[in-house]
């Protein structure tokens, strides 16, 4: 869609800088930083944000997202997130990001005007990547061998809608560290002053240097405490990857946490463990593993409130990751309780310890410094061939909360960009907008064709 190129007219690209110019500064990334860029699959991760004037106002999207004012904001919130302005510089012979060149060149910014109405492009119900809107192509305006860490588009419509795409490199800045970033621009383009201000001192997550460092058996990262694991090899699916993008009422959720608290009563099962239970299940029945074969269940976990006096406005990476492997045969056998009350488990014990001692284990094994093909999970995994079902509860992320003085997103999508293959599936819980009743959940499924298509029935 959207690839009529008479029907774009292109107002502006350029480098967005810093007001004040800082000395340039290399920042070399942290073990996580370099895992999470590629583990994530793409170096980029991407947002969209819908504007829309008021129902019966002008269709007027400078009244609903200001460009001057955006521009002007931008430049000042650069200030304090500097690395948004800098430079990812390639390391020879490494398909690593590199290091981190803060030069003040700016972030690539482009205003864009389509011939057309927004749904023209985008159902907001079932929404597939529109490469036009992001920004991407116009990376040609751009030194190749440096790579920007921020890229924002801005997109008219006819029907006065305006779309805010967001796009940053994983390497530099997780969800929390990028939503911290976009919610300071958007009150610095209030003219409010930042409530919480950036620390970037990516040492605070240096290896320890001690002989201490957790062995194999003892990384719950990558479950290697499993001995000889019995692997579901999983070709590259031939039918491509497909999306799914789901409402799930707060009646359904409810009825799901009773459900799995009816076999286990007493233990303060949440949301996420629950609802993550239930897809972890409902895929692994579709993809009719034999009993004895393994599935593994992977969640992100923010570190920054789970390590000892570790500043909230850490701006990088700071996430590592919850891991359950069970049996095709015991999960699907067992109650949903029972991995619900697994994957609770896994995410309680994600302490300062065991947060540390991955790192430590993934320095010492090195296991940043290396690529297997173009599987983006764990290089040098013995169990990386695992089904594998990824979480990523980002429901809470403030994104409806970005005003930039015209008022807030009435939608909110992440686009899905082209990435790696992989042996598994991609579960994101998403904030549903203002309208949506409280409690209910946006959810973005992310599976091969063939195996939507059996879900498309149970979801």
């Amino acid at each position: 869609m959207g690839k009529d190129l008479s029907k774009w007219t292109t107002v502006v690209t350029r480098l967005v800088e810093p007001d004040i110019k800082r000395e340039p500064e290399w920042i070399e990334w942290s073990t996580l930083d370099e895992f999470l860029n590629r583990f994530s699959g793409h170096p980029f991760t991407s947002y969209f944000l819908l504007y829309k004037p008021e129902a019966g106002a002008a269709a007027d999207a400078e009244s609903v997202l200001p460009i001057d004012r955006l521009i002007e904001s931008l430049g000042k919130a650069l200030d304090h997130f500097y690395p948004f302005a800098g430079r990812i510089i390639k390391k020879d012979g490494s398909c690593w990001g590199g290091r981190l060149f803060c030069n003040n060149e700016g972030a690539l910014f482009t205003h864009r005007r389509y011939d057309g109405v927004a749904s023209d492009l985008i159902d907001e119900e079932q929404f597939q990547s529109v490469e036009l809107i992001t920004g991407f192509d116009c990376l040609h305006a751009v030194d190749a061998s440096k790579l920007p860490t921020l890229i924002i588009q801005v997109t008219d419509f006819q029907c006065g809608t305006r779309c805010l795409s967001t796009s940053w490199n994983h390497g530099v800045a997780d969800g929390f560290s990028a939503t911290h970033f976009l919610e300071s621009w958007a009150k610095i383009s209030r003219g409010e002053p930042i409530s919480l201000m950036p620390v970037h001192n990516r040492t605070l997550l240096t290896p320890r240097k001690s002989s201490s460092v957790l062995d194999g058996s003892q990384v719950r990262f990558l479950n290697t405490s499993i001995k000889d694991p019995v692997t579901v090899e999983l070709a590259i699916p031939g039918d491509g990857v497909g999306t799914k993008v789901m409402k799930l009422g707060k009646t359904r959720i409810n009825e799901l946490k009773a459900e799995a608290l009816s076999s286990h009563d007493g233990i303060n099962l949440s949301t996420a463990d629950c609802v993550s239970a239930h897809f972890w299940r409902l895929i692994t029945e579709k993809r009719n593993l034999q009993g004895h074969e393994l599935t593994r269940f992977v969640t992100a976990v923010n570190g920054r409130s789970r390590l000892k006096d570790f500043p909230a406005g850490y701006f990088g990476n700071c996430v590592t990751f919850a891991v359950v492997v069970m049996t095709a045969g015991e999960l699907l056998s067992k109650p949903l309780g029972h991995a619900a009350v697994a994957i609770h488990n896994a995410v309680k014990a994600m302490d300062e310890e065991v947060i540390r001692g991955t790192i430590d284990w993934m320095a010492v094994n090195k296991l940043h410094s290396s690529c297997v093909g173009d599987e983006p999970f764990m290089p040098g995994d013995p169990n990386s061939n695992l089904h594998t079902f990824q979480v990523s509860w980002q429901n809470r992320f403030p994104f409806y909360e970005l005003d930039f003085g015209g008022g807030r997103p009435s939608a909110v999508l992440r686009n899905r960009l082209k990435t790696r293959a992989f042996a598994g599936s991609r579960f994101y819980a998403l904030p549903t907008s203002t309208t949506s009743s409280e409690g209910d959940l946006q959810v973005l499924l992310i599976v091969e064709n063939s195996l939507l298509k059996k879900l498309e029935d149970e979801i």
